[in-house]
């Protein structure tokens, strides 16, 4: 597991960079490191290595959630329609009620 680079805030080391597990603040971990400058190339290839790994998810999770969004208009067409075919029904059934009485009745 690579540890990020973070930057110090603290009074005798403000700015300074260093490596630091995610979990140190939460006293689970207590990797350090400072942070060497002769690093630098490596790091920065590693973090664009990172960048367009993320572009990928992001056009990923791009086309996902235009499919759900897809998938949700469709569900709410097709809820319409069922809703719609009950009114239908509902209405179709007091009419026969209604001509029943009337015919059963003389009236």
């Amino acid at each position: 597991m690579r540890a990020p680079i973070c930057i110090s805030n603290r009074p005798w080391s403000r700015g300074r960079r260093f490596y630091g597990c995610s979990q140190l603040e939460e006293n689970r971990c207590n990797f350090f490191q400072w942070y060497n400058k002769e690093e630098d190339n490596g790091v920065v290839e590693d973090l664009k290595d990172d960048l367009e790994m993320l572009q990928i998810k992001i056009r990923k999770f791009e086309i996902e959630n235009k499919e759900l969004k897809e998938l949700v208009k469709s569900l709410k067409a097709k809820s319409v329609k069922r809703r719609n075919k009950a009114i239908f029904y509902k209405l179709a059934f007091f009419t026969s009620w209604i001509v029943y009485v009337l015919v059963k009745f003389g009236l």
